[in-house]
């Protein structure tokens, strides 16, 4: 929740710097160029955004060479049910008869 409110305050805080620009350049420069220059910079911010996304967003390229599958670990909150799994095939087969000597 705290970090939700924080964004939310941050967007404001950069609704409220738009203004700010907004009215600044439009008495400088006039209100068409002001929204033209604004909304080219947020275009270029959003750009760069992008690109910083994309750049950190793909994954490490892979040695196939070094890389070897780890070998699977027994858990031992999994060795009571391996031990009921293996008593129940056991007896499974000792029942039909299956049972090799």
């Amino acid at each position: 929740m705290l970090g939700l409110s924080g964004y939310l305050i941050g967007v404001a805080g950069i609704g409220f710097l738009t203004v700010w620009v907004f009215l600044s350049l439009s008495m400088a420069l006039g209100k068409g160029y002001a929204a033209l220059l604004i909304g080219l910079g947020l275009t270029l911010l959003g750009a760069g955004v992008l690109a910083l996304f994309w750049r950190w967003s793909k994954p490490a390229p892979v040695d196939v060479a070094q890389s070897r599958p780890a070998a699977p670990q027994a858990d031992m909150d999994d060795a009571p049910s391996l031990i009921a799994f293996t008593a129940a095939f056991v007896l499974a087969r000792y029942l039909t008869g299956e049972k090799r000597d």
